[in-house]
């Protein structure tokens, strides 16, 4: 066993490549996939919910194993055991559950492959709420396998993922792209706010989908259009200022610390975002956009009317932007930081007009071009990659989680 090192990149010995095992798994989410759009347009809603508990079962498994050699996952596992307080500054949700990730079957690639499972699910549970089931376990891959969230799932940046995808009903809620009561957006943002130090530009990020829907009373997708009462929604927005503040004075500090040293001391930063399957995304959404136009005769002043279609070109410009700033270098050690967080929202905004207009069919490009990603890139590197020389993902445990042996550790 290799002493355990005490700088980034941090890598563990103990990992063999399974390229079989994990193109098995990924075909395990393919197939059901399939068996859910079969059960949703048969109407076996039991076999539908079957795959619906199977398809983020298998997305543990296959982000939770091959994240286990990766260096933050590698770090976090290791680091709890040591110094739990100084690794979770500003994070009381991890200092709080620190002492129990050691106790896990492979500590913290557990967790992560339950963020995962966590992403998978919750495009399914959108599909379920906007009536598009047959949709669902599709929408899931398009998800978990796309290239948009290499950073999030790819690298186990497990606490920042899990951060952002807690303020996902912030955005639906702020954008009415789904009835979200204001008590869950509140409880939510408030266990985001103690997991990651980039809460508030994320909670921001959130919030920028209220603007960009506009005040219109446009219905929420999956229920009609109503206006709330006056009363209840004043106390709802009293609350959610109030609990906004109370996080604000939580979480500023560490944020603003961290902010300091990212900008003026940190010049690393993983430029993901401008790979080439990016831009092909990019253009499959466009060319998917521009058929619903052509097909539903819309015209700009309908588009720039449309609360959703002001969304969904307000995050596809964000992430533009965010790009630009990386090639051009500007502050390009904290934008990098945010990209992944852009493409889930513009991941969401981008179904979430789709529903609108019906046209759940115009999410095959994009589809095809994120599966093949997965399918002709991302797999056949796992051929290729060295594992224990490196932490890169799809490098799996060799052993059982009792027999793994961490270096250093009393």
């Amino acid at each position: 066993m290799l002493p355990f090192p005490t700088r980034a990149p941090y890598r563990i010995d103990q990992v063999t490549a399974a390229p079989l095992g994990l193109t098995l798994l990924t075909l395990g989410l393919i197939v059901s996939a399939v068996v859910m759009t079969l059960a949703a347009r048969n109407g076996r809603w039991r076999l539908w919910a079957a795959g619906a508990i199977l398809l983020p079962a298998l997305v543990t498994m296959l982000f939770g194993l091959g994240a286990w050699g990766t260096s933050d996952v590698t770090k976090l596992s290791h680091f709890f055991t040591l110094d739990r307080a100084g690794l979770t500054r500003g994070e009381l949700f991890w200092w709080l559950i620190g002492p129990m990730i050691p106790a896990l079957p492979y500590r913290m690639a557990l967790v992560h492959g339950l963020v995962a499972g966590a992403y998978a699910l919750m495009p399914i549970l959108l599909a379920r709420r906007w009536g598009a089931r047959a949709w669902g376990g599709w929408w899931a891959l398009l998800v978990v396998f796309s290239p948009l969230l290499r950073t999030f799932l790819q690298n186990g940046v497990s606490r920042q993922a899990l951060m952002t995808l807690l303020l996902v009903p912030l955005l639906l809620g702020a954008g009415r792209l789904a009835p979200v009561r204001q008590g869950w957006i509140a409880l939510t943002a408030f266990a985001a706010a103690g997991i990651h130090t980039t809460f508030v530009p994320t909670a921001a990020l959130a919030v920028l989908s209220r603007l960009l829907a506009g005040p219109g009373p446009e219905a929420r997708l999956g229920q009609p259009a109503r206006r709330s009462l006056h009363g209840r929604r004043l106390i709802g927005i009293g609350a959610l200022l109030t609990v906004g503040a109370g996080l604000l004075v939580l979480v500023a500090p560490m944020a603003w610390m961290k902010f300091q040293t990212y900008a003026l001391r940190e010049s690393f930063f993983n430029s993901y975002v401008l790979m080439l399957p990016i831009a092909r995304l990019q253009l499959a959404m466009l060319i998917g956009a521009a058929m619903v136009c052509w097909q539903r005769r819309l015209g700009w002043r309908r588009l720039l009317a449309c609360g959703h279609s002001r969304q969904l070109a307000g995050f596809f410009l964000l992430l533009l932007l965010l790009q630009e700033s990386l090639r051009q270098g500007w502050v390009p050690s904290i934008t990098n930081r945010l990209a992944d967080t852009a493409g889930l929202f513009l991941l969401i905004v981008w179904l979430a007009w789709l529903e609108h207009h019906r046209a759940r069919w115009a999410v095959l490009p994009s589809l095809m071009v994120t599966l093949n990603y997965w399918l002709l890139e991302r797999l056949p590197e796992s051929l290729t990659v060295i594992c224990g020389r490196n932490d890169s993902f799809f490098c799996l445990p060799d052993r059982w989680p009792w027999q793994i042996r961490w270096g250093g550790e009393p």
